[in-house]
């Protein structure tokens, strides 16, 4: 793809997740998931009480400012900052560990009331969170999780074993609950790979007449999911190959392709939700997405932060608070206009 975002590592594998993740052409991403996304619900403060308990800094370290995803994210947390009186201080931590952990210390020495962390390696932050601890500042874990050995208020972002249930089940639905699938893999051994896959298999273990009968890795990489689609349509002429999974919004570069040279036959789903996906699916090249909500992340890491520095604390859903994950299709797509293009 000709944008990037660092994919989200699931919380049940950070621990064991430890280099920093590939780059990906993802919108970082809901109605159909399991998940609530409880603290942008349950909160009712009004602009009034927030003026009156604030103001309030917020310290916000992502690992890539400029990955379109994160981007839209922080945007989201500075918007939503304005309405309880609250400011945000958005360091770039340059996908390097190093980086990293010193915005996270001058965060800490300016003396901010929370602290948002989207770090690239769930294990290296750990001193970061570690001080900030010592500090007495809440920390909250924002769309990239951290792996365990600090204290965190609570992971705000999607639960990906529930994406890739929810990718399994519009595959299943898109080919009549049988046929054969190929599933385009992130980057291996990240949790998100992991966690997706395992939702998708889930999904099919229900399916008997749904075949696997191959995965290939696009790594999110527009141009590697280009040459896998390729190698997938060379070696499953039409007829023999139904629905090909992408964990990731890069199909819709492969799926374009497909559309070219007269293999529409096949359904193509993404993960995430950019503006070329969403053109995708309207032009009927995709059958659809998992939409990931960059904005809503960050207007729920905001409240959730207030209603912790407001005493509001039970109103803060713990250890996580998921975003809700709406599978977009044709039918639904104009009521989900993409908020981030990748």
């Amino acid at each position: 793809m000709s944008g990037t975002r660092k994919s989200r590592i699931g919380r049940t594998a950070a621990a064991a997740a430890v280099g920093i993740l590939g780059a990906s052409l993802a919108a970082c991403s809901s109605s159909s998931s399991s998940a609530a996304p409880s603290s942008s619900s349950s909160s009712t403060a009004s602009g009034s009480s927030a003026a009156a308990a604030g103001p309030f800094t917020i310290g916000v370290m992502i690992n890539d400012t400029t990955n379109p995803f994160l981007a839209a994210m922080g945007s989201a947390m500075t918007a939503e900052a304005k309405k309880y009186n609250m400011t945000v201080d958005i360091l770039n931590g340059n996908t390097d560990n190093s980086t990293e952990l010193a915005d996270v210390q001058d965060l800490i020495n300016k003396h901010v009331n929370a602290l948002f962390l989207t770090p690239s390696d769930p294990v290296a932050i750990l001193p970061g969170v570690k001080q900030a601890n010592q500090a007495g500042i809440p920390v909250f874990d924002v769309n990239s999780a951290i792996a365990s050995g600090g204290q965190l208020v609570t992971y705000i972002g999607d639960s990906d074993y529930q994406y890739g249930v929810d990718e399994g089940k519009m595959a299943a639905q898109a080919i009549g609950g049988k046929g054969n699938v190929a599933i385009l893999l992130g980057v291996l051994g990240d949790a998100p790979e992991v966690d997706r896959l395992n939702g998708i298999k889930s999904v099919f273990a229900k399916y008997p007449g749904i075949h696997i009968v191959t995965t290939e890795v696009d790594n999110w990489v527009n141009a590697t999911n280009l040459s896998d689609t390729q190698d997938l349509l060379s070696k499953y002429p039409k007829g023999q190959l139904q629905a090909v999974i992408a964990e990731g919004p890069e199909m819709y570069v492969g799926a374009a392709y497909a559309a070219k040279v007269g293999r529409s036959e096949i359904k193509f789903i993404a993960g995430d939700y950019s503006t070329q996906v969403e053109a995708g699916i309207k032009a009927g090249q995709l059958y659809g997405t998992v939409n990931q909500s960059p904005v809503t992340e960050g207007q729920d890491s905001i409240i959730a932060a207030y209603d912790w520095l407001t005493g509001k604390k039970s109103a803060v859903s713990t250890p996580d608070d998921y975003v809700p994950l709406p599978l977009v299709t044709q039918s639904n797509v104009s009521q989900f206009p993409a908020e981030w293009s990748g």
